[in-house]
């Protein structure tokens, strides 16, 4: 029987990977002793090159690298979050409970030696006191409250020692206990510094940083709109904008609804210490919430 070319090619894969048996590699080599174009074929299939396998793992570093991003960003969410609560949480166990006057939260001790010492009660977790000079430059005036927490209550009841009104000597002109609830103040020792009832206001500048906080916002939310197609300044100003939303919510978990305060620098630190871990809570969230968007598919009608 006589062999087609188009046999000969049909094996020659397994001739050349020396897969046939050796009657068909005899049929193969006389074949193509007298074949020049299986001849060359076979030639062709000799001399071929695989492919070269691609080295370059940039591509797969490019997606390591995205991972670990997303992977980095989940867990700065997290801990800011978390953070955030824990700021919060220990905020309310140490916010005071403003005490008003009476004679068993605090007493004065007057010392041979000049010393002014207030004993405090059980009740009594903190106290602040301001001191300035008396209006005849006589001494000092001092003001001073009291107030328990619910950490003093219910969790570790430390006894509150007693703690010397004038360590450096000052002399003491009077000492009036204030109230926050509006009524006046209570002298509890000395001279009146002046005639008349007195009352110790609280301070209002955190509604000032509340309203520069709104204030400024609002201005970026201006400029989003205005350079809303301009992907770069939009990003800036989206990261920037999330700064003061980040300070108004922490002012709200801080201090609610009202901005007066006896002790400002209290809730103004308690306040910056939630805006941070927030700002960056919320500026991974961000980066999360626009790679989800990025890859959610597009619905088509």
């Amino acid at each position: 029987m006589k062999i087609s070319c188009n046999m000969i090619r049909d094996i020659l894969p397994l001739y050349v990977e020396n897969m046939a048996s050796q009657d068909t590699r005899d049929i193969v080599e006389e074949h193509i002793a007298s074949c020049e174009n299986c001849k060359k074929r076979l030639e062709e299939m000799r001399t071929f090159e695989e492919p070269p396998v691609d080295t370059d793992i940039g591509p797969l570093r490019n997606i390591q690298n995205t991972l670990r991003r997303k992977k980095l960003q989940t867990i700065i969410f997290s801990v800011m979050v978390t953070l955030v609560f824990a700021v919060v949480t220990i905020a309310y166990l140490t916010t005071p409970a403003y005490i008003s006057y009476n004679e068993n939260a605090v007493s004065i001790i007057e010392k041979d030696d000049g010393t002014v010492l207030l004993n405090f009660s059980e009740e009594v977790s903190g106290f602040n006191v301001t001191e300035y000079p008396a209006a005849d430059n006589s001494g000092y005036v001092y003001d001073i409250t009291t107030w328990e927490t619910v950490w003093h209550q219910k969790i570790n009841k430390n006894n509150l020692e007693n703690t010397v009104l004038n360590p450096n000597g000052e002399t003491v002109v009077s000492i009036y206990y204030y109230n926050t609830d509006g009524s006046e103040d209570v002298l509890i020792y000395g001279d009146p510094k002046m005639d008349g009832s007195v009352i110790t206001l609280p301070r209002l500048f955190l509604s000032y940083y509340v309203l520069f906080a709104i204030g400024f916002s609002i201005i970026c939310g201006i400029g989003l709109v205005i350079f809303r197609k301009n992907e770069k300044i939009r990003n800036g100003l989206e990261k920037i904008i999330l700064l003061p939303i980040s300070y108004v919510f922490a002012h709200l978990l801080i201090k609610g609804l009202h901005s007066a305060t006896y002790l400002a620098e209290r809730d103004f630190y308690a306040i910056l210490l939630v805006t941070f871990p927030l700002y960056f809570a919320l500026l991974a969230g961000r980066n999360i919430f626009k790679k989800l968007s990025f890859k959610k598919p597009k619905s088509t009608l």
